[in-house]
């Protein structure tokens, strides 16, 4: 199982350019301060990569690859959904076609190897890696029709996957679940600001949906609720600790320590069939 990242993901080198040119287009009034200017675009920069790589670092091992490929942009899109690499500049039409034509050089770069594409784990991985949310949401959603259903499904379960570890719910190879550290453990509240956080940051595309809406809905007025001392949000979080959030929403399944559950897979898979009874159900009731 390959596991490393070479960090000279299309992720980062995107940055980069985007900043770089930002910095070629202003227009500074003197010496001193385009200095000024360089050296704080160069701090920031500099920043905002060693975070991006800090991001793929902490969570490349729960996105697994075939030896020789990474998936750099899926895993960056764990901490960074809003993150472009691949969808930059390009309409949805454009990010499909895209899309398109990156998985093809994946599926003939692996036929070209040791062996062709496999349909396991490290395949899926590899086959999308450098596909940021935006271009896997054209794919999930089969933009221009471009795309087969299994390729559909392997990018709807990888969001998903982006999703229910944003929020601090393990979703990944069960030989990795033993180095998984949940961030949010013993605070609710926390993990429902994350998710919240996350779909704020979601692409453009998924935010134009109903969907994205009723989960938005969902998880602003419970936390609504909560900072304001609602009785019904407060007594649920004293009694159990749980508090509704994002991955639950998302995998259809309620992550109370005294609830059922299906096994990951299962959850992932009929998450889009779950989810919209599950917003239903997890909002907040008035008072």
């Amino acid at each position: 199982m390959n596991v490393t990242s070479t960090f000279n993901s299309a992720a980062i080198l995107a940055y980069n350019n985007t900043s770089e040119a930002k910095t070629r287009s202003v227009a500074p009034d003197s010496e001193q301060t385009a200095s000024k200017t360089r050296n704080e675009d160069s701090l920031s920069l500099s920043k905002t990569a060693a975070d991006y790589s800090g991001s793929i670092a902490n969570n490349a091992p729960f996105f697994p690859v075939r030896a020789g490929m990474n998936a750099d942009a899926l895993v960056l899109g764990v901490t960074r959904p809003g993150a472009v690499s691949s969808s930059a500049g390009k309409t949805f039409e454009e990010v499909a076609t895209d899309a398109r034509k990156r998985m093809d050089q994946k599926y003939a770069q692996m036929n070209a190897g040791d062996k062709p594409y496999s349909g396991s784990v490290e395949d899926r991985n590899a086959l999308m890696g450098d596909l940021d949310r935006r271009s896997l949401n054209a794919v999930a959603t089969n933009e221009g029709g471009l795309f087969s259903k299994d390729e559909q499904e392997t990018a709807r379960g990888l969001m998903q996957q982006q999703a229910r570890l944003a929020s601090g719910h393990y979703s990944g190879p069960d030989d990795q679940k033993k180095n998984w550290k949940d961030p949010f453990a013993n605070d609710p509240v926390g993990r429902a600001k994350a998710a919240l956080n996350f779909l704020e940051n979601m692409s453009p595309e998924e935010k134009n949906t109903p969907q994205w809406l009723s989960q938005h809905m969902t998880l602003a007025d419970a936390l609504n609720q909560y900072a304001n001392g609602s009785k019904d949000s407060a007594d649920d979080g004293k009694k159990t600790g749980h508090f509704h959030n994002l991955a639950e929403i998302l995998a259809g399944v309620d992550s109370d320590p005294g609830a059922s559950k299906n096994p990951q897979n299962e959850q992932i898979n009929n998450a889009g069939n779950a989810m919209m009874d599950r917003i239903k159900a997890l909002t907040p009731a008035t008072q």
